[in-house]
């Protein structure tokens, strides 16, 4: 009888150590692609964002932070399928006079992420999109 459960100990937790290693490689839950990544906006409402301003993304560990042009921001992001959100997005509070609408733009930039609802990673570009179709267009940052 203790050989009997000793083997199947060893089964349970052989299998329990086959299905944490499949975790997230998968689709299975816990996998997020964005995990790791940093980009820099290419196009916003498919124009390029004003020169001689980056905006940027990190994402680690489900948290997301970066530069929204002017001011830094972060907060955290989830990843369900291709839904994507963001909670607690915080921004600091700095003004910045050039170039000429970089604030107009760094407001409707973020009013974007706190409504972004599904991503897509395609062509080596990540694409936020809201529910009216309009994308924030990420490259990788170098």
């Amino acid at each position: 009888m203790r050989k009997y459960t000793l083997v199947c100990v060893a089964f349970v937790l052989a299998i329990a150590v086959l299905l944490t290693a499949c975790k997230g490689a998968d689709g299975i839950s816990g996998y997020d692609p964005l995990d790791g990544t940093s980009w820099v906006l290419f196009a916003y409402r498919k124009t390029r964002p004003i020169s001689d301003s980056t905006i940027t993304a990190i994402f680690e560990d489900g948290q997301i932070h970066g530069s929204a042009g002017c001011n830094s921001f972060g907060g955290t992001y989830s990843v369900d399928g291709d839904n994507i959100s963001f909670e607690n997005i915080a921004i600091t509070l700095m003004a910045c006079l050039e170039p000429a609408g970089i604030m107009e733009q760094e407001q409707a930039i973020m009013q974007f992420i706190w409504g972004a609802r599904t991503y897509q990673l395609s062509d080596g570009q990540l694409q936020i999109f809201r529910l009216d179709g309009e994308a924030l267009t990420f490259v990788p940052s170098e």
